[in-house]
């Protein structure tokens, strides 16, 4: 393996891919684009042509390349075990988009594959690399807000009806993020599993069992437009979970944390109050607007991840979003998809 750059092969050359591309393009002393693949024959040459690189549309002449180290999976959620098993076999290093997969069973056969192939697995949960989020962990982790009794989500968004069909820009057509099988959700995993990923990673809480109401209001879809889970936390911690993907006006909440000694607004700013003395930077007793600097690397958050994923590969160790990390979101996602279905309470699978 080269110190650098890690050589990268991009899978799937859609609209999220084309973010990858900027990302990655910052990065030139660490990363490297060699080659991209996508069965869009029009994809995969528009894509090569801007970059320069070769561009092909089977998965195997990609992964057959001497001259990629690791590949960044930007396709269909249904996609992702297949995909990175195929290069895992093939010894490639796997970056692949969020969620991890559509099933726990496929999650874990990733998990599985990438450990028996001796290459790094990682899910692009950039939210982890923003300023905000690790400034916040730092101050729940000084006690700033004492312990966490309720975190509190609200997401609000209003896709347009050409999203289901085309994303936001209409690079690529597909109805994969229709169909329940193929995404393995709506809003819940496809967005709000962001928002889960960096409260369970910033706070270490752990959650036992939701309950959880879904609908498809607006949408022609079979995913859901509008759901909300309660969860209860290892500890007693509970969290209400609101998100809505045809929320007319959009408007969102966000996400709060309340604990025994404060609270945490994550927005921008980043607002504090703490009833504790001594905390660095807060005034007991009083809200606090909280500068969070710039994040991880100093760049942004795509870019984190990538230089942070080049990183691990180097050095061979642990990427900060492995495979059992991203696990954990999805294990909440699905247990919030099983009570919506059956209108009872369900036990989240930890493994």
């Amino acid at each position: 393996m080269p110190a650098s750059p890690v050589r990268f092969g991009l899978i799937g050359c859609g609209e999220i891919a084309m973010h990858s591309v900027k990302a990655l393009q910052g990065l030139s002393e660490s990363c490297a684009i060699a080659a991209v693949q996508d069965v869009v024959e029009g994809l995969a040459k528009d894509t090569g042509e801007r970059l320069g690189v070769p561009a092909v549309t089977q998965v195997d002449a990609l992964l057959a390349r001497n001259d990629v180290d690791a590949v960044v999976l930007s396709t269909p959620h249904f996609l992702h075990a297949p995909l990175a098993i195929q290069a895992a076999k093939a010894g490639k290093h796997v970056a692949c988009e969020k969620p991890i997969a559509c099933t726990l069973a496929q999650a874990d056969e990733m998990i599985a594959a990438c450990h028996a192939a001796g290459v790094k697995l990682s899910i692009n949960y950039i939210s982890r690399y923003s300023g905000m989020v690790r400034k916040a962990k730092e101050l729940v982790e000084a006690g700033a807000i004492g312990k966490i009794l309720r975190y509190q989500v609200h997401v609000a968004a209003d896709k347009p009806e050409s999203y289901w069909s085309g994303g936001y820009t209409g690079r690529a057509k597909s109805d994969w993020r229709q169909s329940k099988e193929k995404s393995g959700g709506g809003v819940l995993v496809m967005n709000l599993s962001h928002n889960l990923d960096f409260v369970l990673w910033l706070t270490g809480l752990v959650p036992e069992r939701v309950y959880a109401e879904a609908a498809t209001h607006l949408t022609p879809v079979e995913v859901e437009d509008n759901i909300s889970a309660v969860v209860h936390f290892r500890g007693g911690a509970i969290g209400s979970i609101d998100a809505m993907s045809c929320a007319r006006g959009k408007e969102s909440f966000g996400d709060r944390l309340y604990g025994s000694e404060g609270q945490l607004v994550l927005a921008s700013p980043l607002r504090v109050y703490t009833a504790r003395e001594g905390v660095p930077g807060l005034t007991k007793g009083q809200w606090t607007d909280v500068d969070v600097g710039k994040g991880l690397y100093g760049t942004d958050e795509r870019g984190a991840y990538f230089a942070d994923f080049a990183k691990a590969i180097r050095e061979d160790t642990t990427p900060l979003i492995s495979g059992e990390e991203a696990r954990k979101a999805l294990a909440l996602c699905v247990a919030i998809y099983q009570s919506a279905e059956t209108h009872e309470p369900v036990k989240v699978d930890h493994r």
